[in-house]
């Protein structure tokens, strides 16, 4: 499966593009369209995910908010990712999550999340990577630069590509 033609800005409507101008106007256009497109990424692999714990920055995560209240839009969106399905949005904390799972599932659940993004998306930009709570947890609490975040998706990435070859 081509998770990289997956979602992509393209196939936000125009009437969904200006209700998320309109309800994030405190952002500039290129920060706005950068949070939609991580927010298509994110979409995009979770349509084939199993239950994961979501990742996502505070922008974007308001960026999903504002596309599931257009409903029937966010279905029309849902309905065109790989996954083909209704994607669920709880607001649940990370460490609620990791209450609810042993340490481990939790880890390897965050850690799936980069070779996935890389082999999908490419390597995480110095803006992209703000946007994924693994990425900042890794660079500001392990000290891992992004390039050795990207080295670890890289690797990584060879068996999800072996796997779907």
């Amino acid at each position: 499966m081509d998770l990289a033609r997956g979602a992509t800005p393209a196939m936000l409507t125009e009437q969904m593009r200006n209700v998320l101008t309109e309800k994030l106007s405190d952002r500039t256009a290129a920060e706005l369209e950068l949070q939609i497109d991580e927010c298509l990424k994110f979409l995009t692999i979770t349509s084939v995910m199993q239950e994961n714990f979501f990742p996502l920055s505070k922008e974007v995560d308001e960026v999903w908010h504002e596309l599931i209240s257009e409903t029937g839009e966010y279905q029309r969106l849902c309905d065109r990712l790989p996954g083909r399905r209704f994607l669920h949005h709880s607001a649940i904390t990370l460490a609620e999550y990791a209450q609810q799972r042993d340490t481990s599932t939790v880890v390897k659940q965050l850690l799936d999340w980069i070779p996935n993004y890389v082999h999908y998306f490419g390597d995480y930009t110095e803006e992209s990577a703000r946007h994924w709570t693994i990425c900042e947890f890794l660079r500001n609490e392990l000290g891992l630069s992004l390039d050795e975040i990207n080295q670890i998706g890289r690797n990584s990435a060879r068996s999800i590509a072996a796997e779907v070859s």
